[in-house]
């Protein structure tokens, strides 16, 4: 229960950070998923037929869906981790990129002032993602401790500065390609070693789905909202990379019900 009590606070608490950065960039809102002209037009005009307010309402409405849904993502793998005591199948190394490309995205977005809504959903991935590392630790007895520390030292020397303002704003000019770059890194090892072995091992189906489905419905609200060509391509590829993953464990369902029968 301790356990569960500190990944609220620190979700709490970076959730305030994000939204005390953005703040200044946000939108006056109306029951939070309109705003104060759509608001005017579909509720109060009646104008049901507007387009460009139904695809704004659309989105708010499933940006806080994703942030909302964010929360409990990668607790079917946690707990089948857990239940199974074993890390089987999974890449450690996918994990370890994963890490950097939640926490590249908060920086991200929290240096660009964005609104908070876009990328929240990254703060309860990235810790849930830190648990996988420590099971990953627990369960995986040829990971050492000293694997486990230098890892630990290269994300957070990287991170540190990023987060502090020690860095020129110039780089961050450069931290959507890093992104891609990085997610690029942290699906595909896990894809080849899937299709290598033919076998999805401990991957949770309902984890990888609700992956897809959560990079599908970003893509969505970003296309609405944003204009950034290179922030759009991350999630096109994101939701490429996702729905691979989600085909292979489709794909591959019977070979592995067949190791467990």
């Amino acid at each position: 229960m301790k356990y569960f009590a500190v990944l609220v606070i620190l979700y709490a608490s970076l959730l305030c950070t994000c939204y005390s950065k953005s703040t200044e960039k946000n939108e006056k809102s109306v029951y939070f998923i309109f705003s104060e002209e759509c608001f005017d037009k579909l509720v109060l005009q009646k104008d049901f037929l507007n387009i460009e307010c139904i695809k704004k309402t659309l989105s708010e409405l499933i940006s806080y869906s994703i942030v909302a849904l964010s929360v409990i993502l990668k607790a079917p793998q946690i707990f089948k981790i857990v239940q199974k005591s074993k890390v089987t199948g999974l890449s450690f190394d996918s994990i370890f990129f994963e890490l950097f490309v939640y926490s590249f995205s908060i920086a991200y977005n929290m240096h660009k002032q964005n609104p908070w809504k876009l990328y929240a959903e990254n703060v309860a991935i990235l810790i849930q993602t830190v648990i996988i590392v420590a099971l990953y630790k627990i369960y995986e007895k040829q990971f050492t401790m000293r694997q486990f520390y230098i890892r630990t030292a290269i994300f957070i020397g990287i991170n540190l500065p990023l987060f502090t303002g020690l860095i020129p704003n110039s780089v961050f000019n450069l931290a959507i390609i890093i992104n891609i770059c990085l997610i690029m890194f942290a699906r595909l090892p896990q894809i080849w070693s899937n299709f290598r072995n033919k076998d999805t091992g401990q991957l949770a189906f309902i984890t990888i789905f609700l992956q897809f489905a959560g990079a599908a419905a970003r893509c969505f609200t970003i296309l609405v909202s944003s204009t950034d060509g290179m922030l759009i391509l991350l999630n096109v590829i994101s939701v490429t990379l996702n729905f691979t993953l989600v085909f292979q464990m489709i794909a591959y369902w019977n070979s592995k019900k067949g190791k467990t029968d």
